[in-house]
């Protein structure tokens, strides 16, 4: 929280570059709760929203266009292989109502997409803290992913396998279809089997060594975006800038230039090694 504050800092002085309305507040919920009723009627709101049709897969680019709408800044960084909630950073700053959201590119594509809707979730609700903020983060995304319409139809599916091999293949089509893990389709079958007293789906951990397999079979995001371990800090910058439609960058740059920082400042915003700060900083300026 500590590291977070200090980034936080540090963002605060890119504010007055962004090219929002900063004299407008994004769209907050009101009252979130982690109801499973109340979790389905916002993921169908912010799913029409992007105008998805009820079952249509929840793409990258709905995301990202979903984080610009409410002027969230996305910031992609290569922080290599992390652990779990390290993949992702939400900083909100209370004084500007701005969020900046960093997403590490060094993770499998299915991970990768939870936590960006994880991190959508978030933006929407700004004024939850800790456990419950996590929570009902969970709960939205895995929603947005994987809504009510697909897990009854899914749990149907799966009910009627005979076998735990069989009812793995089933989930497995549907985490393929919609380019998800494995893990988001069985606990969002569950979830619906539990609101409507339905028997829940047991696979032990057969689903666990499944969904590794699965994933397996995919790059990671950055090996996908770039085409190799470690990109120049140009494509790093253009790919990140087009792919992910985030001023950050072009922010970055006018307050580097305007106010001559040195490559310490960048080395410090992004959290990457001095000699990768230096190539971006050279980039940049």
């Amino acid at each position: 929280i500590a590291h977070a504050k200090d980034m936080g800092r540090m963002l605060s002085k890119l504010v007055s570059y962004l090219p929002y309305d900063l004299l407008v507040q994004p769209a907050t919920l009101k009252k979130p709760a982690l109801e499973y009723s109340y979790i389905q009627t916002v993921a169908t709101k912010i799913r029409s929203e992007t105008g998805l049709a009820e079952d249509d897969e929840l793409t990258f680019a709905h995301l990202i266009k979903k984080f610009n709408d409410l002027q969230a800044v996305i910031i992609p960084v290569l922080w290599g292989k992390k652990e779990k909630h390290e993949n992702a950073l939400h900083i909100y700053l209370p004084d500007s109502m701005t969020t900046w959201i960093y997403f590490n590119l060094d993770v499998e594509v299915h991970d990768f997409k939870f936590w960006m809707a994880h991190e959508l979730s978030h933006v929407y609700t700004p004024d939850l803290k800790g456990d419950t903020a996590e929570d009902f983060a969970d709960a939205l995304a895995g929603a947005l992913l994987f809504p009510e319409s697909l897990a009854a139809t899914a749990y149907k599916d799966v009910t009627r396998c005979r076998t735990n091999k069989t009812r793995l293949n089933k989930i497995t089509e549907y985490a393929d279809c919609h380019s998800i893990s494995l893990i988001s389709v069985f606990y969002e079958i569950n979830k619906y089997a539990q609101n409507y007293d339905f028997p829940e789906i047991n696979l032990g951990s057969a689903i666990y060594a499944a969904n590794t397999n699965f994933n397996k079979r995919y790059y990671s995001v950055s090996q996908t975006i770039f085409q190799k371990e470690q990109p120049s800090a140009k494509d790093y910058i253009q790919n990140g800038s087009e792919l992910f439609d985030t001023p950050f960058f072009n922010v970055l740059k006018a307050y580097l230039v305007e106010h001559k920082k040195s490559e310490g400042y960048v080395q410090t915003i992004l959290d990457t090694p001095l000699l990768d700060a230096k190539g971006i900083y050279a980039e940049l300026t």
